[in-house]
């Protein structure tokens, strides 16, 4: 948060929490040596900082472009949004190495990856995957921007979020000769 975000606040008021939820946040916030207050912001701002979870929880086209690759392709798209700690490490992580610090950087960069959604699917498609977690077409859109990426970059981001993926060179790969850009090695 910047020091303007920060200057201009809003005050919330919070109701109808059940009493169990009420000691359950205050229990954690006395764990970290926090307030109840302090705990609730931080969960706010690490939920609704997170561009890529935000924009695909929020945009209309992700949901549109989701439907359309289940109806092309016959997948089943998920009603219940997948999220764990991984999946914010990986948003937050991506968000900074690909320089997706807001949402309009988001939508900009699914809106130039449009064109290769189905190339991505159909990889996944190859493989056995017929049941996708919602914002599924975002989650492609960015690995087509890690693709377009230079290679040192690439090798960075394939083992800060990737590891050990067998296939993942082979898909990028896939993508980079769509885009008429070399293929890159694997390390």
């Amino acid at each position: 948060m910047n020091d303007v975000e920060k200057a201009e606040t809003v005050s919330y008021t919070l109701r109808n929490l059940s009493s169990s939820l009420d000691r359950t946040i205050a229990a954690v916030a006395n764990t970290l040596g926090k307030s109840k207050n302090a705990l609730i912001l931080e969960t706010l701002e690490r939920e609704f900082y997170a561009y890529i979870s935000t924009y695909a929880r929020s945009n209309l086209l992700v949901s549109a472009m989701d439907a359309e690759l289940a109806k092309k392709f016959g997948i089943e798209i998920l009603s219940e949004w997948y999220e764990s700690d991984h999946t914010i490490r990986y948003d937050r992580y991506l968000s900074g190495e690909l320089k997706l610090d807001s949402i309009d950087k988001v939508d900009a960069m699914f809106k130039a990856n449009l064109p290769l959604l189905e190339l991505r699917a159909k990889q996944l498609i190859d493989k056995g995957y017929f049941r996708l977690p919602r914002g599924i077409s975002l989650t492609f859109a960015v690995f087509i921007e890690i693709a377009k990426q230079d290679e040192a970059l690439v090798h960075k981001i394939y083992r800060g979020a990737f590891g050990n993926t067998e296939d993942f060179y082979a898909s990028l790969n896939a993508i980079r000769a769509a885009l008429s850009l070399p293929a890159i090695k694997p390390e």
